[in-house]
């Protein structure tokens, strides 16, 4: 069914520069008319691009109706348009010689379809032809069969046996689906923000990783870092607003992914999406769980994949900073026709690790040039040896440093010259040296089909495959003051004597490495059910399986003291050389590798109906409404097994309802009021139920005014290693533990038993937002977005400190249990359960604001844009009756958030090249704990630009259709991460150690 629809169709906000690939210039149209018409005429000035972009964009800036079946369109590229033209003269001219045409019924509607022989002349325009009036189906149902045949591309002549309810359904390009809302609406712009992030824009950040794009974004406060300091010890991450580990919902294709596999850390690496596949990111930076489900408690980042090509594509890139390089390389294959459509995408990427052994930053551990401590340890190669008792022997001094370049057995004559000395270094810069950010080795295939059914209906697959091998090197491995005996074949002392240390990387170093299997596979049928509703059906697996190996994390007391004690050179160890201190033989039977393997599987089935329920005087109320299952699964065998399954359940509606319209007719014609509502109902097998609601007002004043208010409710579930918890227990009178239920007596017995708490629940989230959104008329590079968001958290899990739950044992009934009671006084304590509570809460608020300008001068087409977040709250508190802890602007390990978070942009497009700087800024915040140290305050720089080949030499690559050269630098400056109190000695949530990264990407098409 073809629906007539308003032609313009609003972008979805975005922080980083408007991509100049879609940017339009437009001037003012000739004939003042109060609304667009076909005759009226605008400066355009748009490059070659995806048709379908190009069309939207032609339609949203002179409000002219198109109309096209997307999958005739998908891979095909508009040509270049440039001039004062009408919206239909500027649409022929993009489908010129593409194998496309456009036409324009008499009610204003351009129609874009493949090429066939115009029925009539063209128009005196010479742009494009004219329909007639049967051409375009009416809104009314038992439309010919001819003309739906001429509308999708078809000869007329077509028997309507061999069409007619076959063909593939056309729809409005703008009635689309967004990230924020199942629903397919006019605009794209709602009642919340959803901030929209192109595969060129990730490629112009410059940044090397899609985390480390995600953390460059204003609404993301906060990261969990990178390499061995991070929280998630490699695994790609995103916190929105700066918010705890797993409270950021991520989707491929609108869809969950199972949240604890082979990576563990409770949340889905972003690291196992294939990177060349990404087509585009959609983040909610706001509660969504009516709509999505579970986790979605700070927000949404929906990654879309490519979804079409037309032909073929290669993509080969390159970057490299100090110390370090990557690189990747893509090939994709795709085609449609008016059956089926089908992608095939292939890719390997690589990139090395870098360490704090390659910052000079971290060599010299002494931080009294900071003004802080010397930090500076014995774990030297090679190291320091001390007397047990007195002098050494020899020596007039009790400690002496090990002379560098010692090999063999030292002698006393040796250590005079160290004699009272000590060798200190950074114990992070010893062996490999810890990792600022792992090394990655990826192979990738990413496959998609279509074919069309009976009817209207349609069957599409999704198959997503993915290996993956993170690795890098860490601490040199360590010797703490253990006891040399005299007998050992190396002392040179001829007494017991104490040696700290630690061993040359040649020794063998700690480490981890990680491997990866990731396999996404989906099969679905959708079609229309008559009516004006449409109905999709889907099955799907996500699984990713692997190992992670901790390299030499664990030693034998006994094998080292037998290998300290040792006369014999074959099986003795020399804790006094710079070089091999043993045999592998010896060093392998000290220090041995631990081993941890799991997986982690979702499968889940969706249903969803999707149309209109009943007509207001205002318009249609769109409707959709749904029903899903799961099954959660992960299993991990480390030292010990854990093996748990989660069955979920759900069901969920949504609705759009116009309150009023505007007085205009036609296309002109815009929502002046709307309303949106959504309920959702999840059941979980491990602990109940959760109902969320979610509510939405857009007013419309003016066409290019939006006016808008959200509220949300949503929820966490506690994830399966909250709800599944191997059980341990420890002795109470370990903990110096008291009982204020017994005066304060000292706890000398019982038992401390680690479990699972069975009456875990939730955590539950509010979000509200209010906001305008001013995109004036005939300017589509003009925007100004200001929003004021609001979220709280409350029943946040932690896991309950055990003095905590004595103080507070009314609050966690069922955590003490206690002997019999005397003279009325509280039995003493027998066991405590250590476990997971629902008991901590977080408010924090804050505003968004992002505005972009285009203007055109002599040199080319000039893009300014900008983005700010200013948070004004973040409050926490985790212990009960604990004081509620202020996170903003102070720095925490874990979760926080600074005051500000901005970024400006500046490029310039010439049609055949486009340079652009964009700034990120970073506001001032204080240091850890209660140090007065401040940080931030500080921009950083980055540098982009693109030569579009074939433009600048046509006869460049003849028999390719496209050919791009684009190149980026991030951190133009090359600034380093400030100094900040304790290990790792900078801030991990906010600090990037890439330094200055050069980037180049080549694109060929064909």
């Amino acid at each position: 069914m073809l629906t007539k629809l308003p032609g313009r169709s609003r972008r979805q906000a975005r922080w980083l520069p408007i991509p100049l690939a879609i940017s339009l210039l437009v001037g003012f149209p000739l004939a003042d008319a109060a609304e667009p018409t076909l005759a009226a005429r605008y400066q355009i000035e748009q490059p070659s691009q995806d048709m379908g972009d190009a069309l939207r964009a032609i339609s949203r800036v002179t409000g002219v109706p198109v109309t096209f079946d997307s999958r005739i369109v998908a891979g095909h590229t508009a040509k270049a348009v440039s001039g004062r033209l009408s919206g239909a003269e500027a649409i022929a001219a993009a489908v010129k010689g593409t194998g496309l045409e456009s036409a324009v019924s008499p009610e204003g509607v351009v129609v874009v379809r493949r090429a066939v022989q115009p029925a009539v002349a063209p128009s005196a325009g010479g742009s494009s032809a004219l329909l007639r009036a049967s051409d375009v189906p009416s809104q009314s149902a038992g439309v010919q069969a001819s003309a739906e045949e001429e509308v999708a591309g078809k000869p007329a002549s077509t028997p309507a046996s061999e069409s007619g309810a076959g063909e593939p359904r056309i729809e409005s390009f703008t009635r689309v689906e967004v990230t924020g809302s199942r629903l397919r609406r006019v605009d794209a712009e709602g009642p919340a923000p959803v901030n929209v992030y192109t595969r060129d824009d990730i490629a112009k950040s410059g940044q090397p990783s899609l985390q480390r794009f995600l953390a460059s974004l204003t609404e993301v406060s906060a990261s969990s870092g990178e390499g061995g300091f991070s929280n998630t010890l490699g695994q790609g991450t995103v916190q929105l607003r700066g918010l705890p580990l797993g409270s950021t919902l991520v989707l491929i294709n609108g869809r969950k992914v199972q949240s604890v596999g082979s990576s563990s850390g409770n949340v889905f690496n972003l690291n196992l999406i294939p990177a060349a596949a990404i087509e585009r990111v959609e983040v909610v930076p706001q509660g969504s769980s009516a709509v999505y489900g579970g986790d979605a408690l700070a927000g949404v980042v929906n990654v879309i994949l490519k979804k079409s090509i037309n032909g073929k594509s290669v993509e080969v890139r390159g970057g490299a900073g100090r110390g370090y390089s990557d690189g990747s390389v893509s090939l994709a294959t795709g085609g449609q026709d008016a059956d089926s459509q089908y992608l095939l995408m292939a890719a390997y990427s690589r990139s090395t690790p870098l360490s704090m052994k390659q910052r000079e930053f971290f060599l010299n551990g002494d931080y009294t040039r900071f003004g802080s401590d010397d930090a500076r340890l014995n774990y030297c190669t090679p190291g320091t040896v001390r007397s047990i008792s007195g002098n050494l022997p020899g020596l007039n001094s009790n400690m002496a440093a090990v002379p560098q370049g010692t090999t063999g057995k030292p002698t006393i004559a040796d250590f005079q010259s160290t004699a009272g000395t000590q060798n200190l270094c950074n114990v992070y810069t010893t062996g490999a040296g810890v990792a600022l950010f792992y090394g990655y080795e990826t192979a990738s295939l990413h496959a998609l089909g279509e074919r069309k059914l009976l009817g209207s209906w349609s069957a599409f697959t999704e198959l997503t495959y993915l290996r993956d091998r993170m690795s890098a090197g860490d601490f040199g491995l360590r010797l703490g003051n253990v006891t040399v005996p005299a007998a050992n074949i190396y002392n040179p002392f001829g007494v017991d004597v104490k040696v700290t240390a630690a061993l040359s990387p040649d020794n063998g170093t700690e480490g981890l490495s990680r491997q990866t299997s990731f396999t996404r596979a989906l099969v679905g049928a959708k079609g229309e059910l008559g009516g004006g509703w449409d109905a999709e059906v889907t099955a799907s697996m996500s699984a990713d399986r692997g190992g992670s190996q901790s390299w030499n994390i664990r030693s034998n007391a006994t094998a080292l003291a037998s290998a300290l004690t040792s006369t014999n050179p074959a099986t003795a160890l020399n804790p006094f050389t710079t070089g091999r201190v043993a045999t592998d033989a010896v060093l392998r039977g000290i220090w041995t590798d631990s081993v941890r393997r799991s997986a982690g599987r979702k499968d889940q089935v969706t249903g969803l109906v999707r149309g209109s329920v009943l007509d207001l005087p205002a318009g249609p109320v769109d409707a959709i409404f749904g029903a899903e299952g799961s099954r959660d699964s992960y299993d991990v065998s480390t030292s010990s097994e854990i093996h748990t399954r989660r069955s979920s359940s759900a069901v969920y509606g949504e609705a759009r309802a116009p309150l009023l319209r505007s007085s205009s007719e036609g296309a002109g014609r815009w929502d002046l009021a709307a309303l949106t509502l959504a309920a959702r109902r999840d059941h979980y097998s491990d602990f109940g139920s959760a109902n969320t609601f979610q509510g939405g007002l857009e007013l419309r004043p003016l066409r290019s005014l939006l006016i808008r208010a959200s509220a949300a409710t949503s929820f966490k579930p506690p994830t399966m290693l909250q709800t599944h918890v191997s059980e341990m227990s420890y002795d109470a009178s370990l903990y110096g533990l008291v009982d204020p239920a017994r005066g304060g007596e000292a706890i000398t017995s019982g038992t401390i038993l680690r479990t699972t708490n069975p009456d875990l629940q939730p955590e539950h989230g509010k979000s509200r937002g209010i906001g305008a959104v001013w995109e004036p008329e005939g300017g589509l590079g003009t925007r100004i977005g200001l929003t004021y968001w609001q979220l709280r958290i409350r029943d946040m899990i932690a896991l309950q400190g055990i003095q905590a739950a004595l103080d507070n044992e009314a609050l966690f009934p069922g955590l003490i249990a206690r002997g019999p009671s005397v003279n009325g006084r509280p039995g003493v304590v027998t066991s405590i359960k250590n476990t997971e509570v629902n008991f901590g809460r977080l408010d924090t608020s804050g505003m968004d604001l992002d505005m972009a300008y285009v203007w055109s001068t002599q040199a080319g087409k000039v893009t300014v844009s900008g983005g700010a977040t200013h948070t004004s709250k973040y409050a926490v508190q985790l212990a009960p009756g604990g004081a509620v802890v202020d996170r903003l602007g102070r720095r925490f390990s874990d979760y926080w958030s600074p005051r500000w978070k901005g970024r400006l942009a500046v490029g310039l497009d010439q049609g055949a090249w486009n340079v652009g700087v964009t700034s990120r800024y970073l506001g001032a915040y204080k240091d850890i704990g209660t140090s007065d140290r401040s940080l931030g305050n500080f921009w950083l720089h980055d540098l982009n630009g693109t030569l579009n080949l074939k433009k600048l030499w046509p006869g460049l690559l003849p028999g390719f259709k496209t050919a791009a050269l684009g190149a980026s630098i991030a951190n133009v400056a090359n600034r380093e991460p400030q100094f900040a109190e304790g290990a790792p000695y900078y801030d991990n949530t906010q600090a990037d150690w890439h330094g200055r990264y050069a980037s180049v990407r080549l694109s060929l098409d064909w």
